[in-house]
């Protein structure tokens, strides 16, 4: 029999399991390297929040893709994923 020491190690695992998927998942969304941080959930609103900034090559890469033109990454973006629930039938 399960103890609450054990759904909660279970539940940190499968937090952790979905941190990491959205870091990956949503890193494929750029066509230059970011970094993806700040993987947050808010219970108020049942969402995920994560923040995104450019990667130290980012500049690099962009100028690249737009035939050598100087390019300025700074800042972030802040991107929030509402979580929907599924009933099974």
């Amino acid at each position: 029999m399960m103890d609450l020491n054990d759904d909660l190690q279970n539940v940190g695992s499968e937090i952790e399991d979905v941190r990491t998927m959205l870091r990956e998942e949503t890193a494929e969304l750029f066509e230059f390297d970011v970094v993806v941080g700040n993987v947050n959930y808010n219970a108020n609103k049942n969402s995920v929040s994560l923040t995104v900034e450019p990667a130290s090559k980012a500049q690099e890469q962009l100028s690249e893709e737009f035939g050598g033109v100087n390019v300025m990454a700074s800042g972030e973006l802040e991107f929030e994923y509402a979580l929907t629930a599924t009933e099974e039938p």
